[in-house]
């Protein structure tokens, strides 16, 4: 995630100099919340944002299907490097995201919100792969919406969250509070 910390600074510069704005809103997407949390704090990228909204975010790590359990409880016996390998053969950037891990601990040694920065984060209860789903709720800042608090019926998972009408509807409200439309179920 570091190295693609790299990319998005780079992004970010194209955009800021092709329009002339002086700050950009960004949105994303699970690992595309994390991610751009270290251009923001470690690449000198939060003076270049506005707004920032996070949809399935996991600033916490997930726990999904224990393996960080598994990390944890082959430390002491020394086969946590296998089991994180074989994490890393199936999905590179997963033992970063994984609750516990160190990119997770060095983000948040600071707390979870960058200041100066309005944060909005969209979970949703019946996530799969965010777990506990809770691990996307910001303790020290920014908006929390659960989206079953505003639409009990509404059960989109990780991955549908991003094509959900619903939250598309949040989304817009919170890049433009001024314009914001009611969220209709």
């Amino acid at each position: 995630m570091q190295e693609s910390s790299k990319q998005l600074k780079a992004f970010v510069g194209r955009v800021l100099a092709k329009t002339g704005a002086r700050k950009v809103d960004l949105v994303g997407h699970s690992e595309g919340t994390v991610m751009p949390r270290w251009y923001l704090e470690r690449r000198g990228g939060k003076r270049f944002v506005k707004r920032f909204v996070a949809l399935t975010p996991l600033w916490r790590g997930t726990e999904i299907g224990g393996a960080a359990f598994l990390r944890d409880l082959a430390g002491p016996f020394g086969f946590s490097g296998p089991v994180i390998d074989r994490i890393a053969a199936f999905c590179g950037s997963c033992p970063q995201f994984m609750r516990g891990s160190g990119y997770l601990n060095e983000l948040n040694r600071d707390g979870e919100a960058v200041a100066g920065i309005r944060h909005t984060n969209i979970v949703t209860a019946t996530d799969e792969l965010v777990v506990p789903y809770t691990s996307g709720l910001m303790v020290d800042g920014g908006r929390n919406i659960v989206l079953q608090d505003v639409c009990p019926a509404d059960l989109s998972e990780h991955a549908a969250l991003a094509f959900d009408p619903v939250v598309l509807q949040m989304i817009l409200n919170a890049l433009a509070p001024k314009a914001a439309q009611p969220v209709v179920c």
